[in-house]
């Protein structure tokens, strides 16, 4: 037991596993508070969906080769969330079926942005290396983890304010 406490303080001596630890306990946080309600209302899909909103975002942002491109990634993802669960309610598309046609519809915009005003001959280098490059969890900075904790702060006090009306809408 020694020689793993020992192993891992070997390794949270690297800020990069402490980032990656803190912004995954964070996120492993909201999931499991929102998780049942997203799955009970059919929109167990939007994960994945916003994923790709964040991939077209991520597209524009590099096209137009801004810096930190969480300028541009988290307030379209945000407003892409609050859009599908605000017309999820009053079309006759719910839940799944309208996270799905965004999804679609996000991922072709954001590969055809980069393979229009692509950088480089390479279209699919410069795909891998918008979806995998900065994005990954072993490389997020310090202002990273610090929106990650005030985005978790938001959300886990805005559903400890809310969860009464969250579970009334819920389970209604």
């Amino acid at each position: 037991m020694h020689n793993v406490w020992q192993q891992l303080t070997t390794y949270f001596q690297y800020p990069f596993i402490r980032y990656a630890m803190i912004v995954g306990i964070l996120i492993a946080l909201c999931s499991s508070l929102l998780g049942v309600t997203l799955v009970l209302k059919r929109y167990s899909f939007i994960g994945d969906g916003l994923s790709h909103v964040a991939f077209g975002a991520l597209a524009v942002g590099t096209i137009f080769q801004i810096e930190n491109d969480l300028i541009v990634v988290l307030p379209i993802t945000v407003l892409a969330a609050v859009l599908l669960l605000w017309t999820g309610q009053n079309t006759k598309i719910k839940g799944d079926a309208a996270i799905a046609m965004i999804s679609v519809a996000s991922l072709a915009v954001g590969y055809l942005i980069m393979n229009v005003f692509s950088t480089s001959a390479n279209i699919s280098g410069d795909v891998c290396s918008t979806l995998f490059g900065s994005a990954s969890i072993l490389t997020l900075s310090r202002m990273d983890v610090w929106v990650s904790i005030l985005m978790s702060i938001v959300v886990v006090a805005i559903f400890i304010l809310c969860y009464n009306r969250i579970f009334a809408v819920t389970f209604d």
